[in-house]
């Protein structure tokens, strides 16, 4: 089964890794396997300066993998990579896939949950203009401002009721899933 995709897509500084860390939580807890995907916009490298890894980079290894006794990572250099390729990465191996960032990527795309983070009303509207459905609730300081719906998407403040995002999110998945299986004809 395709797993549950919800992208959280916001501004700086707008509780977008808060949503996730919550999300992730959330679902973990109730025994679902989650993938977390974060776009590093303004990074150049992950790797670190002057480490093993760096410098089998630099001397022009293009796929470096380092493994520990808990975790592996594989760093792949100058390679073009798209949001569904890195979700095909890992879509075998969880049941929810969280994305932080990749707004640019996942502005058009119908397929993905959305929630949205702000600081501002101005700020909301904006980040809106960009976003095709479905958006699945807002959050970040902007819910300190905004109460109960915004033009029919739910507000959340994630200080006072963070739960409630990660349980509308469940909802509308599992819906989605009914309606999926109805069209199917597996109900």
């Amino acid at each position: 089964m395709k797993p549950i995709i919800v992208a959280v897509v916001g501004g700086k500084d707008t509780y977008k890794t808060r949503a996730v860390e919550l999300l992730t939580s959330y679902f973990t807890s109730r025994g679902l396997r989650v993938a977390a995907l974060k776009h590093l916009h303004h990074v150049e490298t992950i790797d670190k300066e002057g480490k093993d890894t760096w410098r089998f980079a630099k001397a022009g290894a293009k796929v470096v993998v380092a493994a520990s006794h808990s975790e592996v990572a594989v760093l792949k250099k100058d390679v073009a990579w798209s949001l569904k390729g890195l979700i095909k990465l890992v879509e075998e191996e969880v049941d929810v896939v969280i994305i932080e960032g990749f707004k640019s990527f996942v502005s058009d795309e119908e397929s993905f949950m959305k929630i949205v983070t702000a600081k501002t009303v101005n700020e909301l509207e904006d980040l809106l203009g960009q976003l095709k459905p479905p958006i699945a609730a807002i959050t970040g300081p902007v819910a300190k401002q905004l109460k109960g719906y915004w033009n029919g998407i739910p507000v959340i403040d994630l200080d006072n009721n963070g739960v409630r995002l990660a349980e509308l999110i469940q909802r509308i998945a599992e819906d989605n899933r009914c309606k999926c299986c109805r069209e199917e004809g597996e109900l």
